[in-house]
């Protein structure tokens, strides 16, 4: 229950898996469709944190929505003041090479010890939370099976939200104008009741049988187009997931080439050094004896 959640550590996983949550909802938000991203825009704010929490919860790690919002705005803070200090590009460097502070001469020495302070967090993940920010998952391992949860989730809160509104809409309806129409189609019925009469009584014996079938008729149409429904959903649901696997992909065949890439301009740098030492070698031996033919 609400009141049951215990306080809780987070740890390495646990964190990483906040993170990647909370990227698949803004992915989910900044889809193409303008559409959908209005929709996913409103249940970002309306049921976000719960559906991060539920996800969480499948995953072993009983969190609620409060610390699941709380641990992350205390990682987008340290992030966020990190790169306020420094800069972005800065940030990224002193984060791999911390001693690069001291000879920044710009920074003051009080926020040089501010800086000091968020490195030497435990929880920093400045990494993962820089994929979050730019929209890449260089940082982030992908995890289809929590993208489909989240999607479920963010749905469900939907459909919450949907019915709850139809009940408000209807619970708020004038009572006033709602007796006027009863009445009304009251005193219609009578009227048409007293002209109708012997027509009624003669097709009664028909009226049932056509009731009947028109009522399974109507319902059989309502299961088929219920299943039909479902049935696209998970259609489309499968192609999005396989859409975003395949852009994975292609961000990793990406990094895979900037790596190999790297790693030849590295291995020509080294190339070209070794060539240059053995130049200077071979200057310095001409050198010699050069000194030592004038002697």
């Amino acid at each position: 229950g609400k009141k049951g959640w215990q306080r809780v550590k987070w740890s390495d996983s646990m964190v990483r898996l906040l993170i990647t949550a909370v990227s698949y909802i803004s992915e989910e938000a900044g889809g193409e469709d303008h559409a959908h991203r209005r929709k996913m825009l409103s249940l970002h704010k309306k049921g976000k944190w719960k559906s991060v929490s539920k996800v969480m919860a499948e995953r072993g790690h009983f969190v609620s929505p409060q610390q699941c919002e709380d641990k992350f705005n205390d990682l987008n803070k340290r992030y966020k003041r990190l790169n306020e200090i420094l800069g972005r590009g800065t940030s990224c460097e002193v984060v791999e090479n911390p001693s690069l502070l001291d000879m920044m001469d710009h920074v003051s020495n009080k926020e040089k010890e501010e800086v000091r302070k968020i490195l030497s967090s435990k929880h920093l993940y400045y990494e993962e939370m820089c994929s979050y920010h730019n929209g890449n998952r260089l940082h982030l391992p992908p995890d289809p099976d929590l993208h489909h949860s989240l999607r479920l989730a963010l749905m469900l809160t939907d459909d919450n939200d949907t019915k709850s509104s139809h009940e408000d809409a209807a619970a708020d309806h004038d009572s006033e104008d709602l007796e006027d129409f009863i009445g009304s189609e009251q005193n219609k019925r009578a009227k048409k009741s007293s002209q109708d009469f012997s027509f009624r009584n003669s097709s009664i014996s028909l009226a049932p049988n056509q009731n009947n079938d028109a009522c399974e008729g109507g319902g059989k149409r309502t299961q088929t187009s219920s299943r039909v429904t479902v049935s696209l959903q998970l259609e489309e649901q499968r192609f999005h997931i396989q859409e975003q696997m395949l852009e994975l992909e292609n961000e990793r065949l990406k990094w895979q080439q900037l790596c190999q890439k790297q790693d030849r301009e590295l291995e020509m740098m080294k190339l070209e050094n070794q060539r240059m030492k053995m130049e200077n070698e071979q200057m310095a031996l001409e050198l010699k004896r050069k000194e030592l033919g004038m002697d």
